[in-house]
């Protein structure tokens, strides 16, 4: 009797086991609008990058809420601000983390006030572009207690 019992128990786990893992995942919605990601200029500056994970949750239409999980203070706050932008095409309710990547190449060609950016909608944003540096002959003009502001400009690879 209590092998019969362990049997049935057994086989009613694998089934409900089966079940669950023929459950279809709820499919990503796609994107249908938004606006184009920046680095965040102070995070330039500072030399920061890093990666960000924003939850986003939809109304079928709209983001009606974002949670960044992780992340630096700078690029996060770009992140969600980005994030809050997206439209989408019909669909069910959801919610989904996205994961935006914030990388400095000194290397790399172009303007340094337009950055790559590489969309892997509606999961991944990928945002690349130059560090900005102080030039030093305007740092050293600042020494001598002039007031003004410091301004920045992009090295040239």
């Amino acid at each position: 009797m209590t092998r019969s019992l362990s049997l049935v128990f057994v086989l009613t786990v694998l089934c409900a086991c089966a079940a669950f893992a023929q459950e279809p995942k709820p499919a990503l919605p796609m994107v249908a609008g938004g606006t184009v990601p920046l680095y965040p200029p102070l995070a330039r500056v500072a030399n920061v990058q890093g990666v960000v994970h924003v939850k986003i949750t939809t109304d079928g239409h709209h983001v009606i809420a974002t949670q960044v999980e992780d992340g630096h203070k700078l690029l996060a706050t770009a992140a969600e601000a980005n994030a809050r932008t997206w439209e989408f095409a019909t669909h069910e309710p959801t919610s989904f983390t996205v994961t935006y990547y914030y990388k400095l190449d000194a290397k790399l060609r172009g303007r340094p006030n337009n950055p790559t950016v590489i969309l892997r909608l509606p999961t991944e944003v990928e945002i690349i572009t130059v560090p900005l540096v102080l030039d030093s002959a305007d740092a050293s003009a600042h020494e001598g207690g002039h007031a003004g502001a410091v301004t920045t400009t992009a090295r040239k690879p």
